[in-house]
């Protein structure tokens, strides 16, 4: 064999590694960003109302977590919280139950 020949074989066989590589690598990819279809499923099956009481909940939660006393444990202060939330809650499935 030539060098030449050689020189030509290497690169057919490096152009299969990195073919090969690249196949390895998209799927990966697509294995790591399969959540996001997931997310986009989870949107349909949930209701506008809970989207917009989601970022409410999380602000009554932070609100009353700083409220609360220092020395407590979590579930202390999420308990404190519980009401609040249960209130805008009920506030939010009674508005949606309504007829339209």
């Amino acid at each position: 064999m030539t060098a030449l020949q050689l020189r030509k074989q290497t690169l057919l066989l490096e152009s299969d590694l990195n073919r090969l590589t690249l196949h390895v690598e998209c799927a990966q990819l697509r294995e790591a960003t399969n959540w996001m279809g997931q997310i986009r499923g989870a949107q349909k099956r949930i209701p506008s109302w809970a989207l917009a009481v989601a970022p409410l909940a999380g602000v009554a939660l932070v609100l009353g977590l700083r409220r609360s006393s220092a020395g407590a444990g979590l579930l202390t202060k999420a308990l404190g919280v519980a009401p609040s939330l249960i209130q805008i809650w009920r506030m939010f499935s009674a508005s949606s139950n309504e007829p339209k």
